[in-house]
């Protein structure tokens, strides 16, 4: 049985007049318009947004960095406005959670006006989605960004031209610099309009205007989304089917059927045919907006024929890796010295003046929270010279790089090079990385990289390492550090190779990867970046490790040995001691078998920084707890030459940077701080090894294990955090045994 039929198209390719007429006085009478920014991947989204708000959006230049939609609020000639950054899509037929994410977000939250952000050197691959989102009835303007990247590429944009063939305004940007960023959001607000859409064959015309004819007699779908609707549902759209059968509508897919069926009998495929409609209007508008375009070899794909280069490739990976934890040890040490040297001391003086009338309280703040917060401190300067490394790269493109170099070697183990991207992510923190694995296609893909994840070397493991490797391996620490990253992504390889081989086998096909072209980043920009995660480090000193330090510090305090007293125990025979003496032995084959390593292992579930924070409470706070008094102006002087000595040694440390590893020792190597003193008294280099294998594979903290349970599910949660406490047993011993023998 057939369905009556509109005799002609609803929605003709050009908006009546009015309609547009009337768009844009609600556009312009809107008192607090919300502009939802659309665009495909690496097109300039975000940066955009910071650019015309004065946001600090993370900028990425990868897929999936925008994993949820995020806001910015900002003035507009006396209006609030709100602007909706989503994640990159190349189309709204959602094949990735960001493409759901943003798909979703254009249906519910009925934006004001679509502010579609193109790459001008790209203009047919993005212009798809830019005439899906003309089947919205919703006020549209584009931003052609990245301009100077297509003149490079030989290519002039005729903007005017592609305006008025799409029927929307069109502004130039070059968003990094700033250039058109003053004008966008009042062309978007005073001239965005309904575009010129794409006309579909006419029997598929004439079914979508009788299933948006049916539409209107159903109040709980979005007017707006009209016509979008009807064409997912003849393109078979999964989500939307699912969407409009939980919410009652099955009417509406009966009708979509039956015309699926009639289509079909007249010999047409509406997902082909619609798609192809499409694509060929796409090409049409970037032919006319780019008649003429010189084929030039570009900078980018100059330097990617060596940086991709598929035997030179992975070795300059791995050398640039090098030279980051070079050039964080090299610059970062003198003020790591600074700040766990002469600054924590002048602080314990001022303390100890301060406090010199409460005995208990001084032995706290002395004994407890200025060596244990002040030695997770004193690591900030090594945090904030990586994380502006690691910007640096990230948005230059080249991270992108090393997820395409990756994809070879993630595919013998059964995944692709775009599940590099969250495990890279790990590096910094392994909580939003977890979150990160959203934009993996497969649920085993989401499943097996989350589980193996906590192997990549956080930011909060760094001060273990650094303090360490200076106490035990002085001239080689950042040659070591880079090892223990390396040896985290092979075990995590291999985990991956038997989860994949076992209990998550892989379903379904792979993913496209994109390389953006190289751009230099602006260094405020990287400065925002670095100095964001900095903070974020600082605020969990601040709170979590003082926390942890506190209590530890009353556990060390409380006797178990009849006739000591309350603060005045030895450590060994404290609370704290006694717990850790008991669990110690099950470390002793590892070599580190004494109570002050075990306990501070335990607090590092809670968080991996506060294990150097307890370390220096247990080593420092006992000679820490009756410094000598220090005047204001004495302590001023000392700090004062102090940091300008440590400015002098980070510049001369400079030249080190690119030094051989035989030709030159991390700068710093014959200067040990407090701790790191300490700890080359109490530690085997072998010992020392083991120790930092353990740290680097077990359990994550508690922030992870509760991403994964939200992500996953409690059981996946649980079994990572014991097979993972497992894994970092056998690998410590297995270390030990080697080095003892060696070292």
């Amino acid at each position: 049985m057939s369905l009556p039929t509109a005799p002609a198209p609803s929605l003709p390719l050009i908006p009546d007049e009015a309609a547009c007429v009337s768009t844009l006085a609600r556009l312009k009478s809107a008192s607090e318009p919300r502009v939802v920014v659309v665009g495909n991947p690496n097109v300039g989204k975000t940066t955009l947004i910071n650019a015309v708000a004065g946001t600090r959006l993370k900028v990425g230049n990868w897929g999936g960095v925008t994993i949820e939609k995020r806001e910015a609020h900002l003035t507009h000639s006396g209006r609030s406005v709100y602007l909706l950054d989503l994640p990159g899509a190349y189309s709204l037929s959602p094949h990735t959670p960001e493409e759901l994410v943003a798909r979703t977000a254009l249906l519910d939250e009925a934006p004001d006006a679509v502010l579609n952000v193109l790459d001008a050197g790209n203009l047919e691959r993005n212009l798809y989605l830019t005439l899906q989102l003309m089947d919205f009835q919703l006020p549209v303007a584009v931003a052609l960004n990245l301009v100077d990247e297509a003149k490079d590429k030989g290519l002039t944009v005729d903007a005017r031209a592609l305006s008025r063939a799409l029927g929307v305004p069109v502004v130039e940007t070059v968003a990094s610099k700033g250039t058109g960023t003053a004008d966008v959001l009042g062309r978007v607000l005073g001239e965005a309009t309904l575009g010129i859409g794409v006309r579909y064959p006419k029997a598929i015309e004439d079914a979508v205007a009788d299933l948006t004819r049916r539409m209107k007699a159903w109040p709980t779908l979005p007017p707006h989304a009209h016509r979008y609707l009807a064409l997912a549902l003849l393109e078979g759209d999964p989500s939307v089917r699912g969407r409009l059968a939980a919410t009652g509508h099955q009417p509406l897919l009966d009708a979509a059927d039956t015309h699926l069926l009639a289509l079909d009998a007249a010999g047409l495929d509406a997902l082909i045919d619609i798609a192809e409609a499409r694509y060929a209007r796409a090409g049409d508008l970037a032919r006319l907006a780019v008649p003429r375009a010189e084929a030039r070899r570009t900078l980018s794909e100059r330097i990617d024929t060596v940086a991709l280069h598929p035997w030179l490739g992975i070795p300059i990976f791995l050398a640039l890796v090098l030279l980051v934890f070079r050039l964080t040890f090299s610059v970062a040490a003198p003020f790591v010295g600074l700040i766990g040297g002469p600054l924590q001391e002048t602080a314990s003086g001022w303390a100890s003046a301060l406090l010199s009338w409460f005995p208990l309280g001084r032995d706290l703040v002395v004994g407890a929270i200025i060596p244990g917060v002040g030695t997770v401190l004193s690591f900030l300067p090594t945090l904030l010279v990586l994380y502006l490394a690691m910007s640096f790269l990230e948005d230059s493109g080249y991270m992108a790089r090393a997820a395409f170099l990756m994809d070879r070697g993630m595919r013998s183990v059964g995944l692709d090079g775009r599940a590099f991207i969250p495990l890279v992510l790990g590096f910094g923190c392994n909580v939003p990385a977890v979150s990160a694995t959203r934009t993996l296609e497969r649920h085993s893909d989401r499943v097996l990289v989350g589980m193996i994840l906590p192997f990549m070397s956080c930011s909060a493991r760094l001060p273990v390492y650094v303090i360490f490797a200076a106490a035990l391996f002085p001239r080689q620490s950042s040659t070591l550090v880079w090892a223990l990253y390396i040896l985290g992504m092979l075990v995590a390889f291999a985990f991956a190779l038997v989860l994949r081989r076992t209990a998550l086998p892989a379903k379904g096909g792979g993913v496209l990867l994109e390389l953006p072209p190289y751009r230099f980043p602006a260094w405020k920009v990287l400065w925002k970046h670095a100095a964001r995660r900095t903070a974020s480090f600082a605020r969990r000193a601040r709170t979590t490790v003082m926390a942890t330090v506190a209590v530890v510090w009353v556990l060390l305090a409380i006797p178990m040995v009849g006739g000591q007293g309350f603060a005045t125990v030895p450590p060994q025979d404290s609370l704290f001691g006694t717990v850790s003496r008991a669990v110690s032995p099950i470390f002793a084959p590892l070599g580190f078998g004494n109570w002050q390593a075990t306990g501070a292992l335990v607090p590092g579930f809670i968080a991996k920084e506060v294990v150097v924070g307890t370390l220096g409470q247990i080593y420092l706070g006992e000679q820490a707890t009756a410094p000598a008094p220090l005047g204001v102006l004495d302590g001023t002087v000392q700090a004062v030459t102090a940091t300008w000595n440590a400015v002098k040694e980070s510049v001369a440390a400079l030249p080190t940077v690119i030094a051989l590893p035989h030709l030159g020792a991390d700068a710093g190597a014959d200067v040990k701080s407090p701790l790191a003193a300490a700890l080359a008294r109490a530690y085997t280099p072998a010992a020392g090894l083991a120790y930092l294998v353990f740290v680097l594979l077990y359990t994550p903290c508690i922030a992870t294990v509760g991403a994964l349970a939200q992500e996953y599910g409690r059981r996946i949660a649980w079994i990572t955090v014991a097979y993972q406490l497992a894994t970092a047993w056998v690998a410590a011993f297995v270390v030990y045994q080697i080095a003892s023998r060696l070292l």
